[in-house]
């Protein structure tokens, strides 16, 4: 079988010059076009499942032919693009491209061009993780807190035993372990221990300090920020001053000025770590940044 392929990614566009060409194409190596698919009016960028090429993909045999008008017509996607090449190779299929004059199938050739796409693709992706972590880290140095606040009640966690809110608290003031507390709930018991911690039961529970105390510091040591490399970096803020500091509306920039004897990433680290500053922040000079963008 061989099939055209045709998109335009506006309902302006008409797909009609397409088709010429790959009729043209067709004609100059003496096929005849079996069948036609097209996604008038459809992104390149959207997934292929979600258009009709999916379907063509996924009905394609051994030494069928695809014949598109260029390989932008498959995908605006560098990744997109060479899943849909990998998958042709695996059928055994043949794609042409009628512009780039690209012939794909499973032989020496195909497969440099596909490691070439790939190499673009992986230079691609990390000039993208770098401006990424650029944008993070410049945010970080604002004092934007990134990431979402912990222990958030809209979590999935948190709705989905949201129900033993109360009851939870009741268990804990009668100081149940945590293991008999999961067997009650039904889960494990470190969701358990953060459930604790979100809803605020921790000061009420003898079974909570030890491991407050191992979280954090597996935190510190294991956990790596998606703004660096190396893993957090904790340090015993004066407590009370941190948290008049941020009452008091001030940024974390302005935070680290009234503690020099940590770096700025010391102390941007540990209120990010830690559940009670965290949360505190973004109630007061988090707001603000955010506001300002």
């Amino acid at each position: 079988m061989i099939y055209g392929y045709l998109r335009v990614s506006s309902d302006e566009q008409d797909v009609n010059s397409q088709k010429q060409g790959v009729e043209a194409f067709a004609k100059e190596h003496g096929w005849t076009i079996d069948e036609y698919i097209s996604d008038e009016g459809v992104s390149g960028g959207k997934d292929p499942d979600k258009r009709n090429l999916g379907p063509l993909l996924k009905k394609l045999k051994n030494n069928d032919v695809l014949i598109a008008a260029e390989i932008s017509r498959l995908g605006r996607d560098l990744y997109m693009v060479m899943d849909i090449l990998h998958f042709c190779m695996e059928r055994g299929c043949v794609i042409h491209t009628v512009k780039d004059r690209f012939t794909l199938g499973d032989d020496i050739q195909s497969k440099v061009l596909a490691f070439a796409f790939g190499l673009a693709a992986e230079i691609e992706r990390q000039m993208i993780r770098q401006r990424t972590r650029e944008g993070l880290r410049l945010r970080m140095k604002m004092g934007v807190l990134l990431g979402r606040p912990i222990g958030s009640p809209n979590s999935l966690e948190a709705q989905k035993y949201g129900e033993w809110k109360d009851k939870l608290k009741q268990m804990v003031e009668w100081q149940m372990g945590p293991r008999q507390i999961a067997n009650v709930i039904g889960c494990d018991r470190n969701t358990v221990n953060r459930l604790v911690e979100r809803w605020g039961y921790d000061e009420l529970w003898k079974y909570r300090a030890n491991y407050a105390k191992n979280e954090k510091e597996y935190r510190a040591k294991h956990r790596v920020p998606t703004y660096k490399d190396e893993p957090y970096k904790i340090v015993p803020l004066d407590r009370k001053k941190t948290i008049t500091c941020i009452e008091a509306g001030l940024t974390l920039p302005q935070i680290a000025e009234q503690m020099p004897e940590f770096s700025y990433e010391q102390v941007y680290d540990t209120v990010l770590c830690d559940s009670e500053l965290n949360t505190l922040y973004r109630q007061h000079a988090q707001k603000k940044l955010v506001k300002k963008k």
